[in-house]
């Protein structure tokens, strides 16, 4: 349990509800499940909000807001913290069946500060330490491979999984839902040229990851490759690439970034552009998704980057989702693309 001032409760903004005549797919995702707390200004100390946030936190909860049936499976501490990340999770409707609560286990914690940086511009820098100690914040702990397996029977069918953690417990559920028709989706953060990383790479479908984080992914020539590979280069867009058999990728294609001209924070847009890709591409699972062609890929690509350019807009790595509607946020998302058209 965290004791300090500067983990007081916050009032959590009303959501506006979404709209659409989409059916109802359904995601599975394990990894990055966080507590976020966003600090405005260099010398700020108290949270000005907190949200659930993380990778794996973030996807899945933009795909509820897309009115997705979202589980993440997910372990936290017994603590306040925990409970500020569920409740921001079930406010977007998230499904926290899965999302387990153990006093041998702490609730992953980051600092998003909003400052201005050296070259005087504004952006956000994570921290990872209590701003007024030099005291580690709690940090990520995998989950357990043996939780997963307990746990598999009574996942639901889905349409995807997503996973950002190289870890046996991910694997295990990336491997069982491929085989009932989930796209797989891997975005790491980091990797390791080692058996499990590669074995990741080889159960899945989708594999997206920074090139500010990774120059590229290790290949092993015995293994299958993902059918999807995404490089997101940030201001200069992202590139992409389809394997041209199960060992062999293809060329690169590089599809620019779209002009944000009110940047405010790009937090989260990376999480913002992944969802995008799974909801336009992966709603009807894995043979829907292999029978895709490239028109239909580079779409849905286009249609994660707008997403992502209009995150910008709003402070917080899911700020859309406090302000706009669905409809208004494809509204915004529609015209960047005609724009970008035109």
């Amino acid at each position: 349990m965290i004791h300090s001032p500067f983990f007081m409760a916050a009032v959590i903004p009303s959501r506006p509800s979404p709209i659409s005549d989409n059916p109802t797919p359904t995601s599975v995702g394990s990894g990055f499940l966080a507590l976020d707390l966003l600090l405005i200004g260099k010398d700020r100390i108290r949270a000005n909000e907190r949200y659930a946030g993380g990778s794996c936190g973030n996807v899945l909860s933009i795909l509820s807001y897309f009115e997705w049936n979202s589980y993440p499976v997910a372990r936290l501490g017994k603590d306040r913290c925990a409970q500020n990340v569920i409740d921001d999770l079930r406010e977007f409707g998230v499904k926290t069946d899965f999302v387990f609560r153990s006093s041998a286990a702490v609730t992953p914690v980051v600092i998003v500060r909003i400052a201005q940086r050296r070259d005087g511009t504004i952006g956000p820098r994570f921290e990872w330490k209590y701003p007024n100690s030099e005291k580690w914040l709690p940090r990520y702990q995998p989950f357990p491979k043996r939780k997963a397996e307990e746990v598999l029977p009574n996942l639901p069918h889905a349409s995807i999984f997503y996973f950002d953690r190289a870890e046996k417990s991910a694997l295990v559920m990336a491997s069982a839902m491929r085989q009932k028709g989930a796209v797989v989706f891997f975005e790491p953060s980091s990797c390791k040229h080692d058996e499990l990383f590669t074995e990741c790479l080889a159960v899945s479908d989708i594999v997206k990851y920074s090139a500010d984080r990774i120059d590229r992914i290790p290949r092993n020539p015995a293994s299958k490759l993902p059918k999807l590979e995404i490089q997101t280069l940030g201001r200069e867009g992202l590139r992409y690439r389809l394997k041209t058999n199960s060992t062999t990728p293809g060329a690169w294609h590089t599809i620019p970034a779209f002009v944000v001209k009110q940047f405010v924070d790009s937090t989260g847009c990376g999480d913002w552009c992944s969802a995008g890709i799974i909801h336009q591409l992966c709603k009807n699972g894995r043979g829907s998704f292999l029978g895709a062609d490239r028109t239909k890929i580079v779409e849905s690509l286009e249609y994660g980057q707008a997403l992502a350019a209009v995150n910008c807009q709003y402070q917080g790595a899911r700020g859309p989702m406090y302000h706009l509607s669905l409809d208004e946020l494809n509204e915004k998302v529609r015209s960047l693309i005609n724009a970008q058209d035109a």
